[in-house]
């Protein structure tokens, strides 16, 4: 695995950016839940901000299920008092009263539907954010980054919001149904617990049966995403080179993978709810049975029969959704777990002095670098300075570790061993937003993105006309940019895509130059450039040297390295050279 940024993890989201404090008062308790893999994950909480909104929820549920005795209530004094006594002004006052207490419970639904809504937005308005930084960290894994965070904090509202959740929020007070119906008689009040338990037992049965098949179709999905977004990247080459009925099949593999775990988990998830259902059935016929039973012999009244099968389908109803909303449920935990992972990846930092614009003095110092984490080193025991306002090649055949040297070198990868340093201070503990604006980098991959020229190249910052043409002339980019057809305010598709790979190149090397940059970073600089392009490079490298900008760069191309003063030769991950140019050359041809 690539080591990146920030070694230390947490297990709490951090999401408040006012103060560690802050954020931990935040996180105090909404959700504690066991991850699948045995560690413990805390939803983002808004515990203390919002906990008048919690007991105001947990208010309502209990008033909500008080004032659904009222249909029982109501039943019980028809059926008792209105029949027999055949008084139309008392059905007529039963009613009023009834009516009345049923709209006082439809506007406690929706305040307390509404409460939840308000605290799913005000998660996402704090948890959003943190989640883009943690996708736009490198430290976070590329399993987890490809997922996007964002559908899995979709999945989570969703379930805060929807009917689950409303279940699990009257699952407490169903002993308030099961208090009535054992005063109407206790017999009838076993017979509702034991159904209870049974049901219950049946949920936990299901959710032993169907979470293996759940998760296995989710990391079918996983991967078939992650296929599709690599198709995708790559759609090019495999329509020229013929492979689109391999690619199809290997994706129909994984469809079918999916499909295969889903059905297994859906069908036993079928089975049990059809079976949950019957059972549900066959017990408000027995209470029904039972109840009558009971009036046969004295025990209670014909409106205790109907109210307390009335009481027992409201004490049934929330286990009943818990079980149908099973599936959801585990969507929701496999979701928080994802959402725990991610934040704890990469926690924000808080930096209380920024260093400013570095001088430009590099340093590794035995650095080794593991692409995989059980794999062979890609460099190994790698010490070297660059001075400021050097410039310094770095050669060597393919594969030999120059590209992963430069990314030590900008901070991309961290060491596995060693440290690289910028001005002696650790990359580990530098703050990248401070130090980035300082740095031109420019790797194999252009990284251009689909938005106009002139943002790509001003790195998304606040427009400055003058600092991009700038950028762009060094480049020597401007008049291949005036050439396009709306100029620096093209619109690049995903990408990069409307250019060529070289005006891509050009347009990229701009962007590291953007603002003035101290340290400048290029891999393979001269790449898919003409000659005119490639005398411009030749001409922005010699001004960067004579405005004592530090600058590093990989090259296959002889001609590059005339402009550098020290050159690097790596072979399989070690400096076997290292020093002035015309030294190493020359070393170089007598072997």
């Amino acid at each position: 695995m690539m080591q990146h940024r920030h070694r230390h993890s947490q297990n709490l989201f951090f999401i408040d950016g006012a103060s560690k404090a802050g954020r931990h008062d935040m996180l105090a308790g909404f959700f504690y839940l066991p991850s699948s893999n045995g560690t413990f994950m805390m939803l983002a909480s808004l515990a203390k901000k919002f906990k008048f909104k919690y007991i105001s929820v947990f208010a309502f549920s209990l008033i909500i299920n008080l004032l659904m005795l009222v249909p029982s209530w109501y039943m019980l004094q028809v059926y008792d008092r209105v029949l027999t006594s055949h008084d139309e002004n008392t059905l007529l006052g039963l009613s009023v009263i009834a009516i009345f207490i049923y709209v006082i419970y439809a506007l406690l639904e929706r305040a307390r539907g509404w409460i939840l809504i308000e605290i799913a937005e005000a998660l996402d308005f704090r948890l959003s954010p943190v989640l883009h930084r943690s996708l736009l960290s490198l430290r976070t894994p590329a399993a987890l980054r490809e997922n996007g965070g964002l559908n899995d904090l979709n999945t989570v509202k969703q379930f805060l919001t929807g009917q689950p959740m409303l279940s699990f929020l009257d699952a407490p007070w169903i002993f308030i149904y099961l208090v009535v119906i054992f005063y109407i008689h206790p017999d009838l009040g076993w017979l509702t617990l034991v159904s209870m338990v049974f049901l219950l037992l049946l949920a936990l049965f299901n959710q032993r049966l169907t979470r293996y098949g759940l998760e296995r179709s989710r990391e079918f999905s996983l991967q078939e995403r992650k296929w599709i977004s690599n198709v995708l990247a790559a759609q090019e080459s495999i329509h020229a080179l013929g492979m689109k009925a391999a690619i199809q099949m290997r994706l129909a593999h994984l469809r079918q993978a999916y499909l295969s775990s889903l059905l297994i988990a859906s069908g036993r998830g079928v089975n049990l709810s059809a079976l949950s259902k019957w059972v549900r059935t066959v017990i408000q016929s027995a209470m029904l049975g039972y109840g009558a039973y009971l009036t046969i012999h004295n025990e209670i009244t014909a409106g205790m029969i109907i109210a307390g099968t009335i009481l027992l389908g409201r004490a049934l109803a929330p286990i009943d959704g818990i079980i149908n909303s099973w599936k959801q449920w585990s969507d929701f935990r496999k979701s928080l777990d994802t959402l725990s992972r991610l934040v704890a990846e990469d926690p924000e930092r808080n930096y209380t002095v920024q260093l400013g614009r570095p001088s430009g003095h590099l340093t590794l110092d035995n650095v080794t670098v593991r692409l995989r984490e059980s794999g062979p080193p890609a460099l190994q025991n790698i010490t070297m300075q660059v001075l400021p306002g050097q410039t310094v090649a770095i050669i060597g055949p393919s594969g030999a570790g120059k590209t992963t040297l430069l990314k030590t070198l900008a901070g991309i990868l961290l060491p596995s061993a060693g440290r690289s340093m910028v001005d002696g201070a650790d990359l580990v503990s530098r703050d990248e937003s401070d130090l980035g604006p300082y740095i031109g980098y420019l790797g194999q991959e252009t990284g251009l993105l689909a938005a106009r020229v002139s943002e790509n190249i001003s790195r998304f910052k606040s427009a400055n006309g003058d600092a991009v043409l700038h950028a762009a002339k060094r480049a020597g980019a401007h008049e291949m940019l005036m050439a396009l057809p709306e100029g620096y305010e093209t619109l690049l598709g995903d990408r990069g895509a409307g250019v060529s790979e070289g005006q891509k190149r050009r347009i990229a090397l701009a962007r590291a130059l953007y603002g003035d940059p101290a340290i400048v970073l290029l891999d393979e600089p001269g790449t898919a450039l003409d000659e005119q392009s490639a005398v411009a490079l030749s001409n922005t490298l010699n001004e960067l040297k004579s405005e004592n900008v530090t600058v590093v760069f990989t090259t296959h191309q002889p001609g590059l390295l005339r402009l550098a003063d020290v050159v690097v030769l790596l072979v399989d991950g070690q400096i076997r050279l290292m020093g002035p140019r015309d030294e190493v050359l020359e070393r170089l041809t007598k072997k």
